[in-house]
């Protein structure tokens, strides 16, 4: 990291205080929005601005809270992934923008959510790369990791079965998704401290307001990370195993097999994408229960209702509350007019209460018939690869804590994290009882 990229760091963070602050003081929607009380509690703004209106126009361009707005722009088949806009379709007001709330220029490094990363691609090389990595994860193969990933769960739950109390956040979640990534990967086990480490810091990347500090430390921990990766390819190329990168080293289809780059890719995006938004779907998930004790008290007398618990826990406090999409030519979505090259923020926890789909959308209700239909991995071309992995490791998760620790209780303060697209706690005290309700 040269001065140059240090200043040009500093600087994007006093212009977007600066802006946002601005925005605030003159009643700007997008200040509001990025205010930090809103963070803490982003719902009563959702509601606000829904009542605005299918869309709503902002300094920044629209924004919709309407599950039919998102979904529609979210499938549009003339709509692209905000990561790979190309500047002849941006004006100069959109290329500031994204200078000033995206990521830093990282040179020949693979970003996680850039161009050569499938979640940033588009058709047809986004088809070509999704339809050769999705193999691995159809739900049969991954309805096969349950006995491995209930072994890890139940490993980790034991370890603070004991304890008066613990942190939800740093001794189980925090730890579960990232040594199930281990395990797929056959991560050698005294590594798996060290990608806990890459994956906390790529977080960064998920959020709009990150400081540049914050940004440096992902950079650093990018470029390991893909050295990393680089030498296990090695390994694993003259050495395969039955492990999912040995499979996505040979997978084939009509003679196409993955690139060195588009591996390395895949890769870092399974730790980007597969790390804290599932540490934040069990935060989230497990916070929601414990304000709605009976909700919590039905899942402790009957386990088999946890299935479906997990999607309506998704929806009701998603950890990704927005993304972007940015038309490539004038469209229209439900009746609603939007302009090429203008980002449109997708709220997706708003969307997820929405009361043209959801009754009583405020509600946390595990019976609920449609939870299914919430947007927290997406719509369309990029709807979350590792959706059926990542319900299946909500749900092993929920059951081990029920199973372990029976009725359990909150311990303490629970701070929430000082991000708004990233949504989770930076804490969560529990304690439990060791002797389960079945």
């Amino acid at each position: 990291m040269n001065v140059g990229d240090v200043v040009q760091g500093f600087a994007r963070d006093r212009i977007r205080t600066a802006l946002l602050a601005g925005l605030r003081l003159r009643g700007d929607l997008m200040g509001q929005i990025f205010d930090s009380t809103v963070r803490d509690d982003p719902y009563p703004m959702y509601r606000r601005l829904r009542e605005m209106g299918p869309v709503v126009r902002t300094t920044m361009g629209p924004l919709t809270t309407h599950h039919a707005v998102c979904d529609g722009v979210l499938r549009h088949p003339s709509v692209l992934t905000a990561t790979t806009m190309r500047d002849e379709i941006a004006g100069g007001g959109q290329r500031f923008q994204r200078w000033l709330f995206g990521t830093p220029n990282r040179g020949a490094l693979i970003e996680p959510i850039g161009p050569e990363s499938m979640i940033g691609m588009n058709a047809p090389e986004h088809t070509r790369m999704r339809k050769l990595v999705s193999k691995a994860f159809t739900r049969r193969a991954v309805e096969e990791l349950r006995p491995r990933l209930t072994r890890i769960a139940d490993d980790l739950v034991h370890q603070v079965r004991s304890e008066p109390s613990f942190d939800l956040m740093s001794e189980v979640a925090g730890v579960f998704p990232v040594s199930v990534i281990c395990e797929l990967l056959a991560i050698p086990e005294p590594d798996h401290q060290q990608f806990r480490r890459w994956g906390s810091a790529l977080a960064a990347d998920l959020d709009t307001l990150t400081p540049a500090p914050k940004e440096r430390e992902a950079t650093n921990a990018l470029r390991a990370l893909q050295d990393y990766f680089t030498d296990l390819f090695d390994q694993r190329r003259r050495d395969p195993g039955d492990d999912l990168l040995s499979e996505l080293i040979m997978v084939e289809e009509a003679g196409d097999r993955l690139t060195s780059r588009e591996l390395l890719a895949t890769c870092t995006l399974l730790l980007f994408a597969g790390f804290e938004t599932t540490v934040n779907l069990i935060g989230n998930g497990v916070a929601a229960l414990l304000d709605h004790r009976d909700q919590l008290d039905q899942l402790r007398s009957d386990h088999g209702l946890i299935p479906a618990a997990v999607d309506e826990l998704l929806r009701y406090d998603t950890s990704i509350q927005l993304t972007s999409r940015v038309p490539s030519e004038d469209i229209e979505v439900e009746g609603v007019q939007l302009r090429a090259g203008e980002p449109v923020s997708v709220m997706i926890g708003g969307a997820n209460r929405d009361p043209a789909v959801f009754d009583d959308p405020e509600s946390l209700d595990i019976d609920r018939h449609n939870a299914r239909r919430h947007l927290s991995f997406a719509a369309g071309p990029h709807h979350c690869l590792g959706a059926s992995l990542a319900r299946l490791e909500g749900e092993i998760m929920i059951t081990a804590l029920l199973d372990q620790l029976g009725d359990l209780r909150p311990a303490g303060e629970a701070p929430r994290r000082p991000t708004f697209v990233l949504r989770g706690y930076e804490s969560l005290p529990l304690r439990g009882n060791p002797t389960p309700v079945r």
